[in-house]
């Protein structure tokens, strides 16, 4: 006799049919159902979700990769404000029966631009003032080529005119 899966599998399947980004990360699902039912942990529901065979899983990311020398205290806090910022370490997942289309790939692209220029702006902001030339020099150079990037996509067709940007990207 095959036991009944979890009541968040359902959950789960809801989520990844509504998502506008169709991949999702699996802690990001977690975290809004553990903030509303405190359970199971991280390991027991990405264990559950990566063996659903109705969901597939698409490659994951690691923000902490590169910051070696912190402490646990230091890397958690990073997560955490990574995390805040939308940007989540780990497995991701899509339903199997929701296909990736390009009107979807060009709103993704959009949005990730979009956050992707708005943290330079606010690392810009934030410089220290005995940051050498070269390095506030590097950073706009970024800034410009995100820029350039977005100009790209508007002249492929992929992005609204320049007035329909917002001045802070969202989720």
């Amino acid at each position: 006799m095959s036991q009944a899966p979890p009541e968040f599998i359902q959950w789960v399947h809801s989520y990844l049919e509504q998502d506008e980004d169709i991949i999702v990360p699996v802690k990001k699902m977690w975290n809004e159902w553990y903030a509303a039912q405190g359970a199971p942990s991280l390991a027991e529901f990405t264990r559950v979700v990566l063996s659903d065979d109705r969901t597939e899983e698409m490659p994951g990311v690691d923000h902490t990769g590169d910051i070696e020398g912190m402490d646990p205290e230091e890397v958690e806090e990073h997560e955490r404000d990574m995390e805040a910022h939308g940007f989540y370490s780990g497995p991701r997942v899509k339903l199997k029966a929701r296909e990736i289309t390009p009107e979807h790939i060009a709103r993704m692209l959009k949005k990730h631009n979009d956050r992707m220029e708005w943290a330079l702006q606010q690392a810009r902001a934030v410089m220290p003032e005995d940051a050498s030339e070269a390095e506030e020099g590097n950073l706009i150079d970024v800034i410009m080529l995100a820029r350039k990037l977005r100009r790209d996509l508007r002249e492929a067709g992929l992005e609204p005119p320049e007035d329909d940007w917002p001045t802070r990207p969202s989720g």
